[in-house]
């Protein structure tokens, strides 16, 4: 039944390395040490984990392969038990959902979370749990570990119990621990005065009428607990999380426990029996796994020693749900966050105890209300009549309400009754005792359905319904009470129940069976030990072939008792029930029940044995002599009993440093032992393959065996398995049974054969055959060979010579029946084959040996064993198998044909794959060889013939002896069936009778012969379908044939499966989920979903590959000033920088944008002498002109922000290095290095320039950028003094949203010192990453920083008024769009403000208001229309009165100060309300005599109001402009050939000021209805306006007029305005037009022009680059509102300027910047790529074409995306069908694309090839480069053929890349194949042909029917053929070229036909 082999002495793999780290003595004895074996048999991964503990050391080994070791010395606490167990893995928690991929060793589990080993070591009073991929936790227990059991998932822990020490004296109640929230007042007393401890019976009034009749079970009610008893707290507890709490395990209470009066507890759980140990837990894997999904069931095994009883019990893992919100909301991790510190911390508060009686209830259901009744109110009485008998006052006011629960009830330091960490609080016992009472209100504040156990929780309630202590049922407790019964109330109050709140439920046990464990003597000496080590329990899975009938599947459980020498089984069946079957079993289906129970005495040791396949259990057995026995046994087969190989090797055979003992022989034997059975003390470690232990008695060595119970050979097992399901089940189980037997009988007879297991295999195929009946005249006569023992002898004459050598080596070169080595059929060896006939002879056994054939000596074998006793058992009269003389003629003739059939398929399933090799041996040849003689026996000579077709070329022809055995039972010859025919008929729709399968499939195992049932199934969904490609892919995908299998099918095969995808593979249709894709290989379709959740990795390279570092000690050490220079580190960066480049890949445009806002090198300007300067004249020109430089420099930073934004992923361990200044100028044309005057410029005076700098270098960090957080932020932080810079750099983390994890004490750290401007940035970061959140802390902290928002009477601070600003502006943005009632009337009243006198520099000035109404404006953005609670404040009107109305004159300067900020408060307020009311009072005023009261600046912003409000109306045309500006103006607008200061209009002057304001104004309103749009027609509308202030702001000549420089000043104004709008249109395209004025306008050194105007030009030129061109503005109201702040239209003076607005707001365009530039990237590179692109828009009927990189428009817009190239697979995202790829789109902008495959249209690749090689014009590609290959196709003859095509096919590198299936068979292979099979013309290769000739005529047929279609509509009327045309184009059909080229598919025509011929 099993061969056995010694693989030598095992040790521990880790034994050495203890001895060698001292951390074990030299030879250790077995026990300092504990050494534990883990083999996983549910997962894929076969590997042995070895754990191997000392007293403070664990160590890990794999494989016998040390890996680590774990040392607990400095916890001073010795190791309890390690062992390895599954945890949830929580670093891939969030990616695996995405692929649905498993990453590294782990696996599924219920709830679909990836699984990952660790290592689990508990220690006394903690557990240390180590991932085996790294991580680790430390878990504190509240208890002490007695042992713990590994779960699927977690561990489950069973804690040391303390013993009992002895009763109290009096009666008294439980005292209650301190800081606890479990309260056990029992009395009703206990209502009025929560701090009795004890209660005594003097206390009672009226001791007499009360008897209380106390039976046993109320003892432990009543007594107090002394400190250490822990009756009550439950033994076992689960840990299914290393970061959440530990959990509870239940169990569902017994039903015959319960009486009648209990109601509401029926479903409540209840804890294990507190004696019941946990001793083993094992996963069951059910054999319909397959098909029903994942269905595993749990088992685990409980003794309790008490009662003397093994429990078997089903576990299951409850999903802890909100039973309200069925369905859990996504929460983080920290759901459920671990309390176990340290003993010594309290977790949180002391919690003071209520002093309410309904302490333990749970807390009520919301909206569950209190019913009143009668019964309710006579309650009252009665318990006030109680109160009053106990003596007890009532005290009034005292609220009864139900105490809310902290969730974290077990805190692990609360865990104890006293201060020592003994266990959990009380719990009611449960026990399986019928009068034990109890009854459970376990419910955790989280899970609480109303006493109702659901799936997903338990719950429990108290008492009817949870109301108030007064519905307790008083009245029955004192009837109870008179009558001396129990205290039934109580318990029915639920007062007995300790709730365990805290805790989740997560493991409940459902009890299947109980037995008793019958012990003959009592063990208290063992009693200390854990149950785990007393006993030893196992699972064995029975075969699926005993399944029976009712789908139920055995399973054998084995207890053994090594004391009592006694082996317990018990058989259990697992059944998958009807969903409605069993609602409370949750989502698991199956049930499992008793079956019965066998005991075997005298089995001293026993353990489950597996081998593949086949479990059986070891048995280690004595007999009553005290004879000891191995053996091997299982209900579902025979005993067979196990011999000991003769020698024990002493080696470790299996350690990697074992090296041999061929070296000497002599020792080699000697390092070996002769087992004797009597000496095996037990059996240790069982592992996978049969290997196991054998514990010798004296030695106490492990001696490894291994035992094979099933063929090592795959190809033999396959036969078997096939003989098995061909046979009825009672014989198919005495099959391998049967096989063993013909094995051993083998070896007695001393056969001579070369493959035991295949002749064995042979002589029982040939033995079923014979047993039919044999014509005697026919036999052979008997010679069966033996094997010749041959000595070392040599010939030493040459006269004769010696063949037998030869012979030897040819029968085992060429085993089985196969003519010829395998390895003849090589290239290299094929002259062999083709010389001569010799040759292929030289491999046939010498006449001297005698010419016997592999068959015909195993018929004889064959027939020998017929006649042994072992043969007779199995096919003599009375035989098992069904073709014996036994069994009547049907059924022998039936399994006659059906075995022969069964193979037969076995040989068609074979040719289905060409990995399958035909000539390793046994291959299929060997088969059909044996196939072949018994057709020739059973005289079916058309089976014979067709075989004999299919042998190799070499087959002997002549018929051997053997095969002129006839059988005499005459068998009817079933038709021959062809995989091949069956294929092309059923593909080519030709039904005949062999497109169906024969009969016997049906009854065969789908394991068998996958590939044939896979096309049965495709031919199946086909036959129902239209067959168009879709169809065929879609039944190829139902039928379960994927891409592996598709690359082994044989090429003739693979074509029209191949043929239909290629159809589908340009436009798969959009309904097809990601497996259909895969199959396609079209991943890349779904891909914008998956990809964009994490950044790539795999980085694109940006430069060229170097050897030079790119951070050496040399570029470390350079000037600190180059830094920003040096290459970037991190991979998202250098991804960035590969896009930016290909976006601006035509030209320099960027590069010299970035030059223009450098700051860090030399400026260079020109300044040519006159001839009448002296030399010190031209050195203070010199001087004069570089400081005048120095003031356009200081602004650059401002812009320079905009162009970098986003773009910087920092590395966390380098500090963050902020520009400065270099404002030395090289003067040409002398090139000479002109300085400034260093006190102009100190860093007080140019405060701000160093702030903008800070805020330029913050905003280029990424918002995607990892680890900004307060550590890397304080690392930042300059020295001691604040600084500007760093205020700047605060301001910009807090736009991008980096300051939102910031912890608050930093921001104190910052504010105290009260620097200004760490001040201003720190604040308005803080309210810009908070924005709209109204976050309280931050509220305060602003509040702190304004005056106003100070209570009454409160200290002033000293605070400068920027900072004031700044905190009134954060306010707007903290509530933003809140419409806070208190927020809107504090601004308010600072924007109306009236100061009772002047102050010399007061508070509100112009930009304080203005803050204020921008404040306003952002608190009630765009809800002019919906003011909701502010409408009595009238806002609106208050504004307006503002903005456009007289003032009082004594009010006039400080009300005008707030006209600005008036008008921008409307402007945001009515934002796109098209209110024309409002809209027409903010106007500018008709009547132009208005004008001079109104500042030109107020003209513009109130033309911005207007337009902003009537958002839609806005048009960019020449014709708006005029009608909009007032009319006595439209003279300078008429055709605009003149501009318009020419004589003919009249010059302009300072009466002309507000044309030149109103008309910025509208253009500054039409730049921000489109900006970010790209609209080159505004953009042309613009640049005309441009132009003409360019021109109006000519430098003035020094004899300019005051009026003439105030017309200049307005004009350089409107310049600046008009400048940005035009920027702000184009933002991120950096187009051309506007860059060339904006570097005019750079170029501005006169002294004129204010640092303001140039800040501007350097904000447009950021802009026109916004994040290098990957970024653009939308169009949302919070971003038109903060353009508007940031581009308000008054620019300061002077650097330090900020009398009208704060500089720091010049940077809110963050707020409006929108990431919309699509990258496409090729997935296998992912580097970026540039293709066309069609993107169809929302009211737009035709497609807009760019190319990528490039920006896209709003993506509200759009409606669809669709890639249109040759290179790639084109995709298609269409948004309104599929809303949530808009999403996924919104993360990532980027779409991976697939390269396509060369395809071999000639035409198609020589495009593409051009295409690759820059021939179409673009640029030589890095794939340009020659092929190193090349020469290939000139050597090798069969590649010579190839046409360029293929060629390229060949050598196309561009595919590759992650994918696996990018390596699949090309079109070129299947070529090459096919040509192949015409010069060697097997006949299956030849049909196959014939089927693909057949398929591609079907499919031209297919063609030519979809063109007459065509043609037929065509006929029809317009509108239905274009219709139909559409409907074509979007469906793949059967025209165009097929995956073979027709020219392809003629050539192999024609070849054939020639082959013919010759």
């Amino acid at each position: 039944m099993a061969s056995v082999t010694s693989l030598g002495l095992h040790q521990p793999t880790a034994l050495e390395y203890a001895i060698q780290e001292q951390l074990l003595p030299e030879n250790p004895p077995s026990s300092s040490y504990d050494w534990d074996i883990t083999v996983d048999h549910t997962t894929d991964e076969e590997g042995e984990d070895e754990l191997l503990v000392t007293k403070d050391t664990v160590i890990w080994s794999r494989g016998c392969i040390f890996r680590k070791c774990f040392g607990f010395k400095l916890e001073k606490e010795p190791i309890t038990q390690a062992l390895l167990t599954y945890f949830p893995n929580t670093e891939h928690a969030d990616n695996v959902q995405n692929d649905g991929s498993k990453d590294g060793p782990g696996r599924f589990h219920n709830n679909e979370r990836t699984l990952s080993k660790a290592l689990v070591v508990f220690l006394k009073t903690q557990a240390h749990i180590y991932f085996l991929n790294g991580t680790s936790h430390v878990v504190h227990m509240p208890f002490e570990v007695e042992s713990a059991c590994a779960a699927p998932q977690g561990v489950i822990i069973q804690r040391r119990p303390r013993t009992d020490t002895g009763l109290a004296a009096s009666l008294k109640f439980p005292r209650v621990p301190h800081n606890s929230f479990v309260s056990n007042q029992l009395s009703p007393g206990s209502i009025r005065s929560s701090q009795v401890s004890t209660f005594t019976t003097e206390t009672l009034g009226r001791p007499k009428a009360l008897p209380l009749r106390l039976n046993s079970n109320m003892d432990s009610l009543w007594e107090i607990p002394e400190e250490k008893n822990d009756a009550q707290w439950p033994r076992l507890i689960a840990l299914t999380d290393p970061l959440l709490e530990l959990g509870l395990v239940v169990t569902e209470t017994d039903k015959s426990a319960k009486r009648k009066t209990r109601r509401n507890s029926d479903k409540s759980p209840g804890f294990l029996d507190r004696a019941d140990e946990i001793v083993h837990i094992e996963e069951i894997l059910p054999h319909q796994s397959h098909k029903k999904g994942k269905g595993k069931v749990v088992l685990a095994v409980t003794v309790n020693r008490e009662t003397c009883m093994y429990t078997v019990w089903k576990l299951t893992y409850i999903h802890n749900e909100d039973p309200f919100i069925h369905g859990r909301k996504p929460t983080k991790k920290t759901d459920r966050r671990r309390s176990s510190m340290q003993p010594g911390l309290a977790s949180g508060a002391a919690t003071p105890l209520h002093p309410n009686f309904r302490e333990s209830f749970g807390a009520p259901l919301p909206g569950k209300r209190s019913r009143k009744s009668e019964k309710i109110e006579k309650t009252d009485k009665t318990l006030e009549k109680l109160e009053s008998s106990l003596g007890i006052e009532k005290e009034s006011g005292v609220t009864r309400r139900t105490s809310r629960r902290v969730s974290s009830m077990l805190a692990r330091a609360d865990l104890s009754a006293s201060q020592d960490r003994t266990a959990f609080s009380e719990q009611a016992q449960m026990s399986n005792h019928p009068n034990a009472r109890r009854d459970t209100s376990h419910g955790s504040n989280r899970t609480r359905t109303s006493g109702v156990f659901s799936g997903q929780s338990f719950t429990g309630t108290a008492n009817n319904g949870m109301n108030t202590l007064l519905e307790a049922p008083v009245d029955t407790l004192l009837e109870e009470l008179r009558a001396g019964g129990d205290f039934e109330g109580f318990h029915s109050m639920g007062l007995d129940d300790h709730e365990f709140d805290g805790l989740a439920q997560e493991i409940l046990f459902t009890r299947i069976h109980s037995i008793p464990i019958d012990n003959t003597n009592v063990r208290y000496s063992l009693s200390k030990q854990p149950a785990r080590t007393q006993c030893k329990v196992f699972c064995l899975t029975g075969p699926e072939s005993l399944d029976d009938g009712y789908n139920r599947q055995q399973v054998l459980m084995g207890i053994q008792d090594p004391m009592e020498n006694r082996l317990q089984l018990l058989t259990l069946h697992l059944q998958s029930s009807k969903p409605h079957a069993t609602p409370s079993s949750g989502p698991d289906r199956t049930v499992v029940t008793f079956g019965q129970l066998r005991k075997a005495q005298n089995v001293i040791d026993s353990c489950k044995i597996v081998d593949g396949d086949v479990s059986m259990i070891l048995v280690l057995s004595q007999s009553s002599e005290g004879q000891r026995e191995l053996s091997i046994q299982a209900p579902w087969a025979q005993l067979a009993s196990v011999a000991l190989p003769p020698k024990l090797s002493l080696a470790n055979l299996r350690s990697l440093d074992y090296h041999g003992s061929l070296v000497n022989r002599e020792v080699g034997m000697r390092r070996a032992v002769t087992p004797v059975v009597g000496e095996i003390a037990g059996l240790r470690h069982p592992k996978l393959r049969g290997v196991v232990d054998i514990l010798d008695e004296d030695t106490q060595q492990h001696h490894q065996i291994r035992i094979q119970l099933q063929p090592s050979s795959p190809r033999v097992s396959k036969v078997l398995q096939v003989l098995r399901s061909a046979l009825p089940s009672s014989s198919g189980e005495r099959l391998i049974t049967n096989w063993w037997e013909i094995i051993a009988w083998l070896r007695q007879q001393d056969a001579d054969v070369t493959d035991i297991e295949w002749s064995a295999v042979v002589i029982q195929m040939l033995s079923i055959y014979l047993a039919l009946g044999v014509d005697e005249a026919t036999v052979p006569a008997d010679n069966t060979p033996r094997r010749i023992s041959r000595g070392f002898l040599r010939s030493s004459s040459g006269a004769q010579i010696d063949l037998s050598d030869w012979d030897a080596m040819n029968t085992y070169e060429t085993p089985g029946s196969s003519t010829h080595p395998p390895w003849i059929e090589n290239k290299a060896w094929q002259w062999i084959m083709e010389e001569d006939d010799s040759s292929l002879s030289m491999f046939r056994p010498s006449p001297e040996r005698g010419n016997t054939t592999f068959i015909s000596s195993h018929t004889k074998y064959a027939s020998a064993y017929l006649c042994s006793s072992y043969g007779d058992a199995a096919c003599g009269p009375d035989g098992y198998f069904p073709t014996s003389s036994g069994h009547d003629y049907i059924t022998r003739m039936r399994y006659g044909q059906d075995i022969f059939l069964s193979l037969h398929l076995l040989l068609e399933e074979q040719k289905l794959n060409v990995t399958s090799s035909q000539a390793s041996p046994p291959g299929s040849v060997d088969l059909r060889a044996v196939l072949l003689h018994i057709a020739r026996w059973l005289k079916w000579y058309e089976w014979a013939s067709t075989y004999e077709l299919e042998m190799p070329l070499d087959w002997p022809e002549q018929e051997v002896e053997s095969t002129t055995i006839s059988i005499s039972l005459t068998l009817t010859e079933p038709a021959y069936w062809n995989v091949f025919d069956w294929i092309r008929m059923s593909l080519s729709q030709q039904p005949q009778s062999s497109t169906f399968v024969p009969p016997i499939r049906s009854a065969m195992a789908y394991s068998i012969v996958p590939r044939i049932k896979m096309f049965e199934d495709l031919f199946r969904i086909l036959s129902l379908r239209n067959r168009s490609p879709i169809d065929f892919v879609e039944a190829i995908f139902q039928s379960g044939i994927t891409p592996i299998v598709l690359e082994s099918l044989p090429e003739y095969v693979l074509a029209p499966l191949q043929d239909a995808i290629a159809q589908c593979q340009p436009c798969p249709p959009s309904t097809w989920t990601r497996e259909l894709l895969d199959l396609v290989n079209r991943s890349d379709v779904g891909a914008v979903l998956s990809r964009s959740n994490n950044l790539r990795v795999c980085s694109t390279n940006v430069l060229a590959p170097t050897h030079v570092a790119s951070w050496d000690f040399n570029s470390l050490c350079q000037n600190v000033m180059d830094f920003n220079d040096a290459p970037s580190d991190d991979v998202a960066e250098s991804d960035k920088q590969a896009v930016i480049r290909a976006i601006f890949k035509q030209d320099r445009r960027l590069d010299e944008t970035k030059m223009m806002l450098n700051t860090t090198k030399p400026r260079i300007t020109r300044l040519d002498p006159l001839p009448e300067w002296t030399e010190p004249y031209y050195l203070e020109q010199q001087k004069e002109m570089v400081t005048r430089l120095a003031n356009n420099t200081l602004s650059i930073p401002a812009g320079r922000g905009l162009m970098n934004y986003g773009l910087r992923f920092p590395l966390l361990t380098q500090k963050f290095h902020i520009n400065g200044f270099i404002l030395n100028c090289t003067v040409k044309p002398n090139n000479v290095t002109v300085g400034v005057d260093k006190t102009l410029f100190t860093e007080e005076k140019i405060a701000w320039a160093f702030f903008h700098s800070g805020v330029a270098g913050g905003l280029s960090i990424s918002r995607q950028a990892k680890g900004i957080d307060t550590s890397w932020i304080l690392y930042n932080k300059p020295g001691n003094d604040l600084s500007n810079r760093h205020a700047g750099f605060l301001l910009a983390l807090g736009l991008n949203g980096h300051l939102k994890g910031v912890a608050k004490w930093v921001a104190f750290k910052y504010l105290t010192p009260k620097h200004t401007m760490t001040s201003i940035g720190l604040l308005l970061g803080l309210a810009a990453s908070y924005i709209g959140t109204m976050d309280s802390l931050i509220t305060r902290l602003l509040s702190v920083h304004v005056t106003r928002m100070l209570p009454r009477g409160a200290a002033e601070l000293n605070l400068s008024p920027l900072t004031q600003t700044t905190g009134i502006m954060g306010i707007g943005l903290l509530y933003c769009n809140s419409q806070h009632r208190r927020m809107s009337e504090i601004m308010m009243s600072e924007i109306e403000h009236v100061e009772a006198e002047e102050e010399e520099e007061p508070l509100r000035t112009e930009c304080y208001r203005l803050a204020a109404g921008f404040a306003l404006g952002f608190i009630n953005l765009g809800k002019g229309t919906d003011l909701k609670g502010l409408h009595d404040m009238r806002i609106t009107e208050k504004l307006l009165t503002l903005a456009s109305a007289t003032k009082k004159a004594e009010h006039v300067h400080m009300l005008d100060r707030s006209t600005a900020a008036a008008v921008m408060a409307i402007t945001l307020i009515c934002m796109k309300s098209e209110d024309h009311i409002v809209a027409r009072k903010v106007d500018v005023p008709d009547a132009p005599l208005q004008f001079d009261y109104i500042r030109p600046d107020i003209l513009l912003l109130r033309t911005v109001s207007k337009h902003l409000i009537l958002w839609s109306e806005i048009e960019p045309t020449h014709d708006w402009i005029r009608k909009n500006l007032p009319r006595c103006y439209h003279s300078r607008l008429q055709p605009s050939k003149y501009p318009s200061d020419h004589p003919s209009r009249g010059p302009l002057n300072s009466t002309l000021l507000p044309f030149l304001t109103i008309l910025a104004g509208l253009c500054f309103s039409i730049a921000l209805r489109f900006a970010g749009s790209g609209n080159l027609k505004v953009r042309d509308l613009l640049l005309s306006y441009i132009h003409r202030y360019y021109g109006q702001c000519r430098t003035a000549s020094p004899k300019a007029s005051f009026d003439d420089r105030t017309v200049l000043v307005t004009a350089r104004m409107c310049l600046d305005v008009v400048s940005l709008s035009c920027a702000t249109v184009m933002a991120g395209t950096c187009d051309l037009e506007v860059l060339r004025y904006l570097r005019s306008l750079h170029g501005r050194n006169d002294p004129d022009t204010t640092y303001g105007s140039h800040m501007a030009t350097h904000m447009a030129m950021g802009a026109l680059s916004l994040g290098c061109g990957t970024q653009t503005f939308n169009t949302s109201n919070l971003a038109i509102a903060s353009l508007l702040v940031a581009f308000y239209p008054v620019f300061p003076d002077s650097v330090q300027d900020n009398k009208s607005h704060l500089q720091a707001f010049r940077h809110f365009w963050v707020l409006a910047a929108d990431p919309r530039c699509l990258v496409t990237k090729d997935v296998a590179t992912n580097a970026p790529v540039s293709i066309p692109i069609a993107i169809r828009l929302k009211g737009s009927p035709e497609e807009e074409a760019r190319m990528t990189p490039c920006l896209l428009p709003p993506l509200s817009d759009i409606l669809g995306i669709r890639t249109i190239t040759p290179e790639f697979w084109n995709l298609e995202l269409n948004f309104e069908a599929h809303p949530e790829y808009a999403e996924a789109f919104k993360r990532s902008q980027s779409l991976y694309l697939c390269r396509r495959p060369v395809s071999d249209s000639p035409f198609a690749t020589t495009m593409l090839a051009l295409g690759r090689q820059g021939g179409l014009g673009g640029p030589l590609s890095a794939e340009a480069a020659p092929q190193p290959l090349e020469w290939l196709f000139d050597s090798v003859p069969a590649l010579r053929r190839l046409t360029h095509a293929e060629r390229s096919i060949v050598l196309d590198r561009g595919v590759g890349g992650p994918d696996v299936s990018n390596g699949a068979v090309t079109a070129v292979d299947a070529r090459l194949v096919l040509e192949d099979i015409i010069t060697t013309g097997a006949k299956d290769d030849l049909l196959g042909l014939k089927s693909l000739f057949e398929w591609v005529e079907w499919r031209a047929g297919k063609t030519q029917e979809e063109e007459r279609e065509k043609e037929k509509a065509k006929e029809k009327e317009d509108e239905i053929m274009s219709r139909y045309d559409n409907e074509k184009r979007i469906g793949p059909h059967w025209t165009g070229e097929g995956w073979l080229r027709e020219s392809v598919v003629e050539g192999l025509k024609g070849s054939v036909w020639l082959a013919s011929k010759e």
